[in-house]
């Protein structure tokens, strides 16, 4: 029976839902690192079945959200640095070769970042981290569209599930707020404004793997 606070999830495709609902409590930390998620009690909010519910968990397990350990049961985890690391390295080659590959920069690409991190902003401001992540992703995602190959931005999406994970990570990580994480991105804006591929792909190195960055390793 589901709990008197939540109505029983009718959709057709309910270990989504169940996985995006848990994704954003996790990424907002309204489930803080370290939690237990018993499968039982969360089967009954939601109104779902265990096998439904278990579904929905091995999803976040692959967004890098919880662990699941037959000893331990399912808590909500965190990236550590050297995690974190990876794939800020990963996204970085491949934004970096996708921006080198940059053919004419003109307004409507400087005016679609910039309403990117507006959006990041307006997130910021709200302390909603899991509309941040979703601007954060579209910010980066215009650069590789525009200059990336069809393979290359398949292999940048490929990272999408992991980007809640990496950011609430590497925020607690560097102890910064989200109006700071969103502001250093003002300097990746301005690289591309110039119009040089070579002070692009600069800015987008030292976003990710200068060590103050929020999304670099400390």
């Amino acid at each position: 029976m589901a709990s008197p606070e939540t109505a029983p999830i009718h959709h057709p495709l309910l270990p989504e839902v169940v996985r995006q609902t848990l994704r954003r409590r996790i990424i907002n930390n309204e489930l803080p690192a370290g939690t237990r998620l018993l499968e039982v009690r969360l089967a009954e909010e939601f109104g779902v079945s265990r096998t439904t519910l278990r579904s929905a968990l091995r999803e976040l397990k692959n967004d890098g959200l919880i662990e699941i350990s037959p000893r331990r049961g399912c808590f909500v985890a965190r990236m550590d640095r050297s995690d974190i690391h990876d794939i800020c390295f990963a996204r970085y080659v491949l934004e970096a070769g996708a921006a080198s590959e940059l053919g004419v920069i003109d307004d409507a690409l400087l005016e679609a970042l910039e309403a990117a991190l507006r959006a990041m902003h307006a997130a910021a401001d709200e302390g909603d981290l899991e509309a941040m992540v979703e601007a954060d992703t579209r910010l980066h995602g215009i650069l590789v569209e525009r200059g990336g190959g069809t393979r290359v931005v398949e292999l940048w999406h490929g990272l999408d599930g992991q980007m809640g994970s990496l950011i609430r990570s590497s925020l607690e990580a560097q102890g910064i707020d989200l109006r700071e994480a969103a502001g250093r991105h003002r300097k990746l804006l301005d690289a591309v404004a110039t119009r040089r591929k070579a002070t692009i792909v600069k800015a987008i190195r030292e976003h990710y793997l200068d060590p103050t960055l929020p999304e670099a390793r400390e």
